[in-house]
C-alpha cells in the first residue's frame, strides 16, 4: 500500500537546543482513529453502499471492499476533517455482499478498522434488464449516457456502464420529465437536463448537479424568462472552485413564413449562448436572432420549429466558442468576449472551401468540438442524405486560408441510420468513440477507422435502446482523462 503526500507518517524531526546544544526528538503525532462504523443503503442508488464513521487526526480516508469478483477495490482517498463523515462506495453489483473497512491516513501514520458487511440491493424493474450487449472488445473506462424515449412515464435516468456492458452506476429522476445531455464535469460531478423540451418546446427546464453519491448539489438554467435549452451545460472552475456556468436557452418567437407556404405568426425556437458568473449574474450572451433567420435554412420547412437547433455547445483551447448549429447545416467559432464570428463552416453561410471529403461536406451534425487548436471532429448524422447513413468525421482546418481539408472519417459498412442526436469522441489511445444515438449503437474505432468493438445499449428481449450522447469516463468519483 502506498500512502502519498500528507497520507505519509511524519518522520521525527531532530531540533537543535540553541541554549543546550543537546538533539532533542520531536514526539510523533498519534495515529488516526476511526470509530462508530455503520453502512446504510444508498436512497439514490441500489449499486451503491455509504458508510458512515467518526475521524480523529487523519487528513483522508478510504473503503476497501471486497465482493462478488471484486477483491481488494477501493474507493479514492477523499479528505476530512476531525468528526463524522461519511463515503458513498459506488459502482458495485446489484444484491450482492460486501465486506468493507476503513482505511485512514494522516500525520501520524496509517490505522485501518474492522470489517464491516453490508449488501446492495435490487434495481428499480425498468433498469433490471438495460445492459449493453458488446461485440468485441471496448476499453477500458465507464461509458455514460442517457436513454431516450426509454421510460414512457414521467422520469429520466442517467446510466453509466463497465466495458464489460454491466450496469454500475445510475441515477433516476422522478417527476421530473426527459432527461437529455448529461456529463461528467471537471470536479467529478454530473450534470444532466431534465424537463420536457428537446429545444423547442416551451416550457421550464434545468439542468442538475449530482454528486457521484447521487445528491444534488446545485441546479442551473438560463435567465428568465427565456427556457433552457437541453443540449449543453459546461461548467468552468479556478481550482476546485465553481467560476463559470455555460449553457444554451431559447426563446419561441413569431415569425413570418408565408414566403415558404406557412403561418404568418408561426412559433419559432431562436436560441441564444449565455454565459454566467458562479453568483448567477448574465455576463454574456449571443443571439442567433441576430444573424440568421429563415432564409438560412438548408431547406424550406415551414413545419420546422426551430431557427437554428444548437445541438452542441464546446470551447475551444482559446477560450472561445464552437457551437454546432444542426438546423442550419453550420459549425461557427463565436468570439467569447465580443460575440462576431471567427469562422463559418457549412450550410449557406460557409467560409471554407471543403477538401478531400467524398461526401462534400456535413449536415444535420451534432457534437462538434475543436481537437487542439485546428482540427474539427463531429458526428454527421445526414437525416437529408440519399442514401441515408451517419458517420464520424475529422477535419484539419487552415482557418486563414478558409480550407477545411477531411483527414479522418468513419462509415460502418453497412451504414447505419441515426438522422438525429449522438456523439464522437476522441479517447486518449486515439481511438475514437463513436455514438449512433437513434440506432441505440456505440462503435469504438481506431486510428485507422477499423472498429474494434460495438456495443448495443439494449433493453428486454434485447429491443435496442436510443440514448443521446455516450461519453467515456475514467472513474465514477472523479474527472480523468479516458
Amino acid at each position: 500500500m502506498r500512502w502519498g503526500g500528507g497520507r505519509r507518517a511524519a518522520a521525527a524531526a531532530v531540533l537543535v537546543s540553541a541554549c543546550a546544544g543537546e538533539a532533542t526528538v520531536e514526539p510523533r503525532p498519534a495515529a488516526p482513529v476511526l470509530s462508530d462504523v455503520s453502512t446504510a443503503a444508498n436512497p439514490y442508488n441500489a449499486l451503491s453502499i455509504i458508510v458512515s464513521f467518526r475521524v480523529a487526526r487523519a487528513d483522508s480516508v478510504r473503503v476497501v471492499y471486497d465482493g462478488w469478483g471484486e477483491r481488494d477495490a477501493a474507493t479514492p482517498f477523499f479528505a476530512v476533517r476531525d468528526g463524522p463523515a461519511r463515503i458513498a462506495v459506488v459502482g458495485l453489483r446489484p444484491n450482492t455482499p460486501y465486506t468493507l473497512h476503513l482505511e485512514a491516513a494522516g500525520a501520524g501514520g496509517a490505522v485501518s478498522h474492522a470489517d464491516v458487511g453490508a449488501a446492495t440491493g435490487e434495481l428499480p424493474p425498468v433498469l433490471r434488464s438495460v445492459h449493453l450487449k458488446i461485440t468485441g472488445v471496448l476499453s477500458p473506462g465507464f461509458l455514460l449516457t442517457v436513454p431516450e424515449f426509454f421510460d414512457r412515464g414521467a422520469n429520466g435516468y442517467v446510466l453509466i456502464f463497465d466495458e464489460a456492458g454491466a450496469l454500475r452506476w445510475y441515477r433516476e429522476f422522478d417527476g421530473e420529465g426527459w432527461a437529455v445531455e448529461a456529463k461528467q464535469q471537471l470536479n467529478g460531478d454530473i450534470t444532466v437536463y431534465l424537463g420536457r423540451s428537446y429545444g423547442y418546446q416551451p416550457v421550464s427546464g434545468r439542468f442538475a448537479e449530482i454528486r457521484p453519491s447521487g445528491e444534488e448539489v446545485r441546479s442551473f438554467s438560463v435567465s428568465s424568462p427565456s427556457y433552457t435549452d437541453p443540449h449543453e451545460l459546461i461548467l468552468g472552475f479556478r481550482d476546485t472552485t465553481l467560476d463559470r456556468v455555460h449553457l444554451l436557452g431559447y426563446d419561441v418567437r413569431p415569425m413570418n413564413l408565408t414566403s415558404i407556404g406557412g403561418s404568418p405568426i408561426a412559433p419559432v425556437a431562436v436560441h441564444f449562448i449565455e454565459r454566467k458568473s458562479a453568483s448567477g449574474i448574465t455576463e454574456f450572451r449571443w443571439s442567433a436572432a441576430d444573424h440568421y433567420s429563415p432564409s438560412d435554412w438548408p431547406v424550406a420547412d415551414p413545419s420546422l420549429p426551430d431557427l437554428d437547433h444548437p445541438s452542441s455547445l464546446a470551447i475551444g483551447a482559446d477560450g472561445n466558442y464552437v457551437v454546432s448549429l444542426q438546423a442550419l447545416d453550420e459549425v461557427a467559432a463565436i468570439d467569447a468576449r465580443t460575440g462576431a464570428f471567427l469562422w463559418r463552416m457549412g450550410g449557406r453561410n460557409n467560409q471554407f472551401a471543403i477538401v478531400n471529403d467524398p461526401l462534400a461536406g456535413f449536415q444535420g451534425q451534432h457534437h462538434a468540438q475543436l481537437l487542439g487548436t485546428d482540427h474539427l471532429l463531429l458526428l454527421d448524422d445526414r437525416p437529408r442524405a440519399s442514401p441515408p447513413g451517419a458517420r464520424a468525421v475529422e477535419y484539419a482546418l487552415d482557418v486563414p486560408g478558409r480550407v477545411a481539408r477531411m483527414v479522418w472519417e468513419y462509415r460502418p459498412d453497412p451504414p447505419v441510420i441515426s438522422q438525429i442526436m449522438g456523439s464522437v469522441q476522441r479517447l486518449r489511445t486515439g481511438n475514437t468513440l463513436v455514438g449512433f444515438a437513434l440506432a441505440g449503437r456505440i462503435d469504438e474505432v481506431d486510428p485507422g477507422g477499423a472498429k474494434i468493438a460495438e456495443a448495443d445499449l439494449v433493453g428486454g428481449d434485447d429491443v435496442r435502446v436510443q440514448f443521446y450522447r455516450v461519453l467515456r469516463i475514467g472513474s465514477l468519483y472523479r474527472s480523468e482523462m479516458p
